[in-house]
């Protein structure tokens, strides 16, 4: 009995042995490497004030982290508003020359994200220039990054080649008067269009969606003077995806999906 005893005794410390060390060796095993802090963006505004002149640029953090894309905006947008300033220096100098009181001139550039999905990044580009008039002139512009094949979309390039557009040119006309109506109780279009543009003609930016990290349809940007007089402002024209599905490029088709999320028609010219 005795023997026994002892035997169930040594078995029980061996398996309390084996399993000590494992215990130990699990408490004290090290702590998960962390991960490596994300790359520093590279700067995402310039600006430039002389007595002719104050000009900027302003890019989103998104941009910053596409080296090619950035590039392209960054020195890009730097260059043209450089030559800008020397172009406003030349000018007011002979202005000045004249007798005249003048105001320095301005520019600024700022990028804003419309939307981004898993492929695509959408920006809307706000220009304003004031050159001395009763009023800063209002432009907008879309630029749409492919980040898997690593260029700059037009808009055409969005929608399949070949495709019957002629619903979606509907779609986007009526929507264009609707525009009107809600804004100046007129759906007549009385600026510098005088009928509706085609969608693959338009300014064409990626609208965000209900859905996260998917398309809601596409916005259609038209500056002050396009739509109407100025008073009006610029016009963000929301086409939800379920009116253009059929007409888009296969590579793009599965970015879009949901609606167009809330706000997307607004900007900071509206």
């Amino acid at each position: 009995m005795r023997t026994r005893l002892r035997i169930a005794t040594t078995l029980g410390l061996l398996a309390l042995a084996a399993c000590g060390p494992k215990t130990e060796q699990a408490a004290q095993a090290p702590p998960a490497a962390p991960a490596a802090p994300a790359a520093p963006l590279p700067p995402l505004t310039w600006r430039n004030a002389t007595a002719d002149a104050e000009v900027s640029l302003s890019l989103p953090p998104a941009v910053g982290r596409i080296p090619a894309l950035y590039a392209r905006l960054f020195a890009g947008g730097r260059n043209d508003l450089q030559a800008f300033a020397e172009g406003a220096k030349g000018e007011l100098e002979e202005r000045r020359a004249n007798g005249e009181t003048v105001r320095p001139y301005g520019r600024s550039l700022d990028y804003a994200v419309s939307a981004e999905t898993p492929r695509l990044l959408s920006l809307v580009l706000n220009e304003l220039e004031s050159t001395g008039g009763a009023h800063p002139n209002t432009t907008l512009s879309a630029t749409v990054w492919d980040k898997q094949a690593g260029r700059m979309l037009k808009g055409p390039d969005l929608f399949a080649p070949g495709a019957d557009m002629a619903a979606a040119d509907k779609a986007l006309c009526d929507a264009v008067h609707a525009a009107k109506l809600a804004r100046v109780k007129d759906p007549a279009l009385t600026g510098e269009l005088t009928s509706c543009p085609r969608l693959r003609a338009a300014a064409l930016a990626v609208a965000p969606s209900t859905v996260p990290g998917k398309a809601g349809g596409v916005i259609a940007l038209f500056s002050p003077y396009a739509l109407g007089a100025y008073a009006e402002g610029a016009y963000r024209i929301v086409l939800p995806q379920a009116a253009v599905r059929g007409v888009l490029a296969p590579a793009y088709a599965a970015e879009f999906a949901g609606m167009p999320a809330p706000g997307s028609d607004k900007g900071p010219e509206s």
